[in-house]
């Protein structure tokens, strides 16, 4: 790719490092790989760390604060960390955050800091207004609106929010920024489809797909001992991530419910979130003695699981079912895991599965579907290492940061 060394660039998004689920986690690898590996000066604008419990981390004081971290200078801010996140809470987060980070990028301007690039990773999609606002001063710089999640979309569908007016304000507020930035960019097909629909005068809409960390996730041979009691010498069935309303986990819990009986067979959630009082809740009244609860691993731990793992599961509600591509599948790829995944058909999903061949997907809610699946995977070994097979090589092929960030960055700054 061209030389990009000294390429100043600027991210401002809610979410970084130390979270390593969610946005913030590919937030911090790129940027610390275009620094480290790319010679950029890179600048992040975001808040303290808090996703996905929903709660400060230790260690960190709720205020404004400075740091360097793996050479990038880091400007945090305060935020509003509700304990219960409803869709009208997640509204004011982003509302007193971008109060905050409109300070701190006044700040920049006024001290002539100048970027090559403004890179705005959503949620929260405000923060669109922001770059845009940058770019006012120092009109050479490229404006990249970076969509995860569509956020608003995902709030009407699952419910979160309701009120029509607010709802036709918040969309007018994404067109208006979807049409003056200078690229729009997104993680998959099928929600570059719905982009693309919101406005005819959208200028580029490219596809920056999330990625692998081949440095941190890798099979593992020989795999390592486990040391926990209940899950040794167990087929491991195994979900990581966020446990929140969009993810539908009761039906893991039910799938576990009806293999209670098989002493083989247990199911491990790892995660955080705010519903993970209530799954917890769930199987106790389930009365499931093989389910087990785990908070977030650090990583080397993580990939150690994601490698004992005999089945992963990739599960949503159908009403996001082509919203969100969920990152937590290319780390299960990136080890060559069998994975089931809820997706209906003719979404991003869907097809990536299909297409690849690369894992099995069932429909979203259909708890029929889940319990055959395992029950088929758990007796065809030879079916079983195909799929891992392929999974392996659709990563190796797609998935490896280097190859891209470096074809995103190549398009962004020609």
């Amino acid at each position: 790719m061209p030389d990009n060394s000294n390429k100043k660039l600027l991210i401002i998004g809610i979410n970084y490092f130390p979270e390593i689920t969610g946005i913030g986690k590919y937030t911090a690898e790129f940027s610390s790989f275009l620094s480290s590996e790319r010679s950029f000066d890179v600048t992040v604008v975001t808040g303290n760390p808090y996703y996905p419990q929903w709660k400060l981390y230790n260690g960190y004081k709720n205020s404004f604060t400075k740091e360097f971290l793996s050479d990038v200078l880091l400007f945090r801010s305060p935020l509003y960390i509700p304990n219960n996140p409803s869709g009208v809470k997640r509204l004011i987060q982003d509302a007193l955050f971008f109060i905050c980070s409109f300070f701190i990028v006044s700040l920049l301007i006024f001290k002539r800091k100048r970027f090559d690039l403004i890179f705005i990773p959503v949620p929260s999609f405000l923060l669109g207004f922001i770059g845009l606002y940058y770019r006012f001063f120092f009109s050479n710089a490229k404006v990249v609106y970076h969509i995860q999640d569509l956020q608003i979309d995902a709030a009407e569908n699952l419910g979160m929010i309701n009120n029509k007016p607010l709802l036709k304000i918040l969309y007018g507020l994404e067109r208006y920024i979807l049409k003056h930035v200078d690229f729009v960019s997104t993680i998959s097909e099928g929600m570059k489809g719905k982009i693309l629909a919101k406005t005819p005068n959208l200028k580029q809409c490219l596809l920056f797909p999330n990625w692998i960390n081949s440095k941190n996730i890798f099979p593992l041979i020989p795999i390592p001992p486990i040391n926990d009691s209940l899950l040794r010498n167990k087929k491991i069935i195994f979900y990581s991530g966020a446990i929140g309303e969009k993810q539908g986990l009761e039906m893991v819990l039910e799938a576990a419910n009806f293999f209670n009986e098989n002493t083989n067979l247990v199911f491990v959630i790892s995660g955080e979130g705010p519903y993970k009082n209530k799954l917890q809740e769930y199987a106790n009244k389930l009365k499931l003695s093989n389910v087990v609860f785990l908070n977030l691993l650090p990583i080397n731990e993580f990939n150690e699981m994601l490698n004992r793992a005999y089945l992963h599961l990739v599960v949503q509600k159908e009403s996001g079912s082509d919203l969100f591509l969920p990152s937590k599948l290319t780390n299960i790829l990136g080890v060559g895991g069998a994975v089931i995944v809820t997706a209906a058909k003719g979404t991003s999903l869907y097809e990536i599965i299909n297409k690849n061949e690369c894992g099995i997907v069932i429909p979203p809610s259909d708890l029929n579907a889940l319990c055959d699946t395992i029950t088929l995977l758990v007796n065809d070994l030879i079916f079983q290492q195909n799929l891992k097979s392929k999974a392996l090589d659709y990563a190796v092929n797609n998935l490896f940061q280097s190859s891209v960030t470096d074809k995103f960055i190549e398009k962004v700054l020609l």
